[in-house]
C-alpha cells in the first residue's frame, strides 16, 4: 500500500465519525461546526433558536464532508510514482 492510499484511509477513519455525529445533530435540530473539537465546542446553534445560523452550520458541514471525501478518493485512486 502507498503513502497515498494510507494518509486517504487514515482521512476517511477521521471524517466518518465527525459525518455520523454531525448528521446525528442534524437529525436532532442542532448543528455545530465541524471546524473545532466536538468536545470542547460551544459553537452550536438549534433550528428553534436561529434557523438560518443552523441552515449555515449545516451547509458548512456539509461542504467539508463532501471536501474531503472527494480529496480521500482522489487520493487512494492517485497512480503510484
Amino acid at each position: 500500500m502507498n503513502e497515498n492510499r494510507l494518509v486517504a484511509g487514515l482521512a476517511l477513519a477521521i471524517l466518518v465519525p465527525g459525518a455520523v455525529m454531525a448528521l446525528g445533530d442534524f437529525r436532532k435540530g442542532k448543528a455545530r461546526l465541524m471546524l473545532f473539537s466536538r468536545a470542547r465546542s460551544k459553537v452550536e446553534t438549534s433550528l428553534a433558536e436561529n434557523p438560518r445560523k443552523f441552515w449555515a452550520y449545516s451547509a458548512f458541514n456539509l461542504a467539508v464532508c463532501l471536501m474531503v471525501g472527494v480529496f480521500c478518493v482522489l487520493l487512494f485512486l492517485k497512480p503510484e510514482e
